[in-house]
């Protein structure tokens, strides 16, 4: 069964993504490019297993394995079993290549995926918006950017999951509990005994936010409670939430706020919690 769609390239071309192809082939066939694909390519395995040639590597590609390579880059692919079955998707947008190197993809890059399901979820919905004439290139470009993070994550950092929600709970429960006293990133990198810059990358990666900024967040938040609700002063709110000097908790406060401490009081602002 070989099914694949090939959108006509219009408008959509100014888009930051846009589909060029996606399809389903079962089995897939023998794939010789010396000069590669002008499109990017993602290509995960279905069932059965394949065997691929890229980047001066030769891999065997098994059931949820995924790869992606770079517009240009010489690989070949072939079956090793009858039934091996892949589900593939190119596309391209405005500077992609500068965009896939910020969100740190080499040229061609390959890994068995633990779980490969929400990589398949997507793709689905991608396959299903390209079958739509009307709607359907805008859709894809915004489910094309959630394939290549998801993608992203399974290929960059899946195989530390575990090892990253330990790091991510240990470091939130250490500030959620500890919050009202100085805290270093060397401090929280201690606790999960990896270094700073480590540490801040997954908490980064998991929460969408550094260390410091989450602490930052959580000691306003408390210090916005005990305003509205108590009567004590700045300054021993200031030492409350973790901050020595009243003068600066100042500062931050009205930096995220807009407003200061008293100004903030006097507002009698709603807490949302």
């Amino acid at each position: 069964m070989q099914d694949a769609i090939y959108p006509v390239i219009g408008k959509q071309s100014c888009f930051p993504f846009y589909l060029t192809g996606i399809g389903i082939s079962s089995p897939e066939n023998h794939i010789n490019r010396p000069k590669g694909l002008y499109s990017h390519q993602i290509l995960f395995t279905g069932e059965g297993e394949g065997q691929l040639f890229a980047g001066g590597q030769s891999l065997r590609l098994k059931e949820g394995s995924v790869f992606y390579i770079m517009p240009g880059i010489p690989h070949e692919y072939y079956p090793v079993e009858d039934n091996w079955t892949t589900a593939w998707v190119v596309f391209r947008g405005n500077n992609l290549r500068q965009t896939m190197q910020d969100l740190e993809f080499p040229p061609f890059l390959s890994r068995n995926v633990a779980d490969i399901q929400p990589i398949e979820r997507i793709f689905e919905n991608i396959l299903a918006s390209a079958r739509n004439p009307v709607r359907g290139n805008e859709t894809c470009s915004l489910l094309i950017y959630q394939y290549i993070m998801a993608v992203r994550r399974a290929l960059l950092f899946d195989g530390d999951n575990a090892c990253s929600q330990r790091v991510i709970d240990a470091g939130l429960i250490y500030m959620n509990e500890h919050y009202d006293r100085e805290i270093s990133l060397g401090e929280l990198a201690a606790l999960c005994h990896i270094s700073p810059q480590h540490f801040c990358r997954v908490f980064r990666q998991e929460t969408g936010m550094r260390p410091m900024e989450y602490l930052t967040q959580k000691r306003l938040l408390e210090a916005k409670v005990l305003l509205c609700q108590t009567n004590k002063s700045i300054a021993e709110i200031s030492r409350q939430t973790g901050y020595e000097d009243p003068a600066y908790f100042g500062t931050v406060f009205k930096k995220h706020e807009g407003v200061s401490p008293g100004q903030y009081r006097k507002m009698k602002t709603p807490i949302i919690l």
